[in-house]
């Protein structure tokens, strides 16, 4: 009978270890630069000890492709290098809707940054579509 209840005490034990365990996303996971942050149009938000300022905007222009007029996503925003080392911000903002990819936007600092310095950051959807009705806007590393 000890046998039984110190095996389910150790159950007990490991689930609600696992149960408290902190894998929300938040600590070193969420500003490495394989961390996806799921953030809000126009909020201020922290990616990879990059920051980006509160007001950015999701805005439009015109491309013509192949003799036709495509209205295309581009956000400008200004970024700050909250690291101890000077680099460029890359990285990828996601659009979703409905659960389908709707545009993907590479987004890069104009220059690199020192530490504690700031700088614009353009994001072109270049070939994207303008992306409406979407209900998920997440900054995750970019990839090729």
């Amino acid at each position: 009978m000890t046998i039984l209840l110190r095996a389910a005490l150790a159950a007990l034990l490991l689930v609600l270890a696992v149960g408290c365990s902190d894998d929300s996303g938040s600590g070193d996971a969420a500003t490495g630069e394989d961390a996806k942050v799921q953030v809000e149009l126009g909020d201020e938000f922290t990616w990879n000890d990059f920051t980006v300022a509160k007001g950015w905007t999701l805005d439009s222009t015109t491309a013509t492709i192949e003799m036709e007029e495509s209205e295309q996503p581009q956000i400008t925003a200004e970024v700050t290098n909250d690291g101890d080392e000077s680099r460029f911000a890359i990285f990828e903002i996601v659009f979703v809707g409905d659960d389908k990819l709707q545009a993907t936007l590479i987004c890069r600092s104009d220059e690199e940054l020192e530490p504690g310095a700031s700088g614009t950051l353009q994001c072109p959807g270049l070939g994207q579509v303008m992306p409406r009705g979407y209900d998920l806007i997440q900054v995750e590393k970019f990839t090729r």
